[in-house]
């Protein structure tokens, strides 16, 4: 509580606003001091009231709180990628290690997550049906979808068989509802549907990678959100190059050499490599 109160304490300050004009009627200011000074603390009703009479969203002070702490998930995800992304299977045993010291539910979801990531390092380490099936049960089971849901499905459904993956998927998308009002939400989760799209694409399952391409096409992608319309471009290519039209080879190139225009150049290269491979399987097919 004593964090909170420092960071509630940081947002009044910036803002210029006394004690007395964030407690407004709800509470008193002396109350408002104690909470910030970590003495005592505010209901939630009143919590949220002082936000926003400061103007501050949650989203906002929890992202504040995190960076005071350093203790925000983002950088546990972080450290999962960038091992991943490396092929550092060491640290992401070290981390799995870790997580394994605990008995917590979390700890066993969060373990499953980096045997995964360890799988895609090396296809040898194979990860139990067990896990998978511990996985996929407890995404079922939650109705309303948060951010760690996002991240535990998003990280694992390589690994997920196509049909409990287009469930899961269709999931996904139901819970927008639940977060329509959240832009971070809402993005997270388009990248989790353009993550499936490419799955289904590689596991050759056309279908399934068309009804979640309809789901965009069908939705109205603002062009602030250019890295998704972008990806999206790509997917929708590669499923018609896919479905024999050698036309959309020119829309990929086209795609490609924009990322190369606007300095992307990481992900142009791994276009190119994607599409090459694809024209050399389609050859030898």
């Amino acid at each position: 509580m004593k964090e909170f109160g420092k960071v509630f304490k940081y947002f009044r300050e910036s803002k210029n606003m006394s004690l007395r004009e964030v407690a407004g009627k709800t509470t008193s200011a002396s109350q408002i001091s104690r909470f910030e000074r970590g003495h005592t603390g505010i209901n939630v009703e009143t919590f949220y009231h002082c936000l926003h009479t400061m103007n501050i969203s949650m989203h906002e002070f929890e992202n504040k709180y995190n960076e005071y702490n350093h203790i925000d998930d983002f950088n546990y995800n972080i450290a999962i990628s960038e091992a991943y992304l490396e092929k550092n299977i060491s640290k992401l045993t070290s981390i799995l290690h870790n997580e394994l010291k605990s008995d917590k539910k979390a700890a066993k979801l969060n373990s499953i997550v980096i045997k995964i990531a360890i799988f895609m390092c090396d296809d040898s380490k194979k990860v139990h049906k067990k896990d998978i099936e511990y996985l996929s049960d407890y995404l079922f089971s939650i109705d309303d979808w948060g951010k760690y849901e996002i991240w535990l499905f998003s990280n694992s459904l390589f690994a997920l068989p196509s049909k409990s993956l287009a469930v899961l998927g269709s999931e996904i998308v139901s819970s927008l509802h639940f977060h329509k009002n959240s832009e971070e939400y809402r993005r997270k989760v388009y990248i989790t549907l353009l993550n499936i799209i490419n799955c289904f694409l590689e596991r050759d399952n056309l279908d399934l990678a068309l009804k979640f391409l309809n789901y965009f096409e069908n939705t109205n992608i603002p062009e602030s959100e250019l890295y998704i319309k972008i990806f999206y471009k790509y997917a929708k290519s590669i499923y018609l190059y896919k479905t024999g039209k050698i036309s959309s080879l020119n829309d990929l190139n086209k795609i490609i050499g924009f990322l190369e225009f606007i300095d992307c150049f990481d992900s142009a290269e791994k276009m190119k490599c994607h599409l090459q491979q694809l024209q050399i399987s389609n050859k030898n097919s």
